[in-house]
């Protein structure tokens, strides 16, 4: 795949005036695809984990904008090995984190301020990272305002999921694109939907082509000509009292 095929312009999307351009920070190779990237507004201390950190999620490779001294949150995942799910009794990949919060400068540089590595990502937003990201947020305070994508970059589907748009076709691992994220995560054509909407089927009438109630067991002609498919009391009209317009 090609850098262009994987990224497209936002139509309309402009770098709104003092604020910086910036490439969202890629996944490294050997990363896993769970890695993410986030902005960071303010700490929450009673929650836990990423409702902790308010923020908007970046997506890899995007092309943004955004203002000068905003503080972002990288999260970088390797596999470590696999555990049982004590629920399900299923397995699953268990990760490590790396842990990075940068400050985007003037110039649309990232500058690190702080950076840490966790045995196990899934304890990796405890009470140390939320206290740190409260003390840099006193120093380098947060505009408060979202970013304004200018040119995406792919988020490939990893399985096979219909497309969100009217064409409803399957699109298979790594063809699409995913919008949101989470269980809300839905799947378009990349980098357009070009398929065409499927037909509706007609349902096969079942009423009366005059009085619309149940039954069209006769062959009729209304009073324009019309042919038609009536009830057996339609039936017994005249042609003339009869209207399927």
């Amino acid at each position: 795949m090609s850098s262009d095929s994987a990224r497209r312009q936002v139509p309309g999307a402009r770098v709104p005036d003092g604020w910086v351009r910036l490439t969202v920070p890629a996944v490294p190779d050997g990363m896993r695809p769970t890695s993410w990237r986030r902005t960071l507004e303010s700490v929450h201390p009673g929650q836990s984990g990423v409702d902790a950190l308010p923020g908007h999620w970046l997506n890899p490779g995007d092309e943004i904008a955004l203002p000068a001294g905003t503080l972002l949150l990288t999260a970088d995942k390797t596999a470590t090995g696999t555990a049982v799910n004590t629920r399900t009794r299923r397995l699953y990949t268990t990760e490590d984190a790396h842990l990075t919060i940068s400050l985007l400068a003037p110039d649309g540089t990232l500058t690190t301020l702080w950076a840490r590595h966790y045995a196990r990502a899934a304890s990796a937003l405890g009470k140390q990272v939320i206290n740190k990201v409260g003390t840099l947020l006193t120093t380098h305070p947060s505009p408060g305002t979202p970013p304004v994508v200018l040119v995406e970059g792919q988020r490939p589907n990893r399985r096979t999921a219909a497309c969100r748009h009217a064409c409803g076709a399957d699109i298979a691992p790594g063809d699409g694109h995913l919008i949101g994220s989470g269980r809300d995560a839905e799947v378009e054509h990349w980098p357009d939907c070009a398929a065409p909407a499927a037909l509706p089927v007609p349902r096969p009438r079942r009423t009366c082509d005059n009085c619309e109630g149940p039954g069209r067991g006769h062959d009729a002609t209304d009073s324009n000509g019309i042919p038609g498919r009536v009830c057996a009391r339609c039936a017994r009209e005249p042609s003339y009292l009869l209207s399927f317009a």
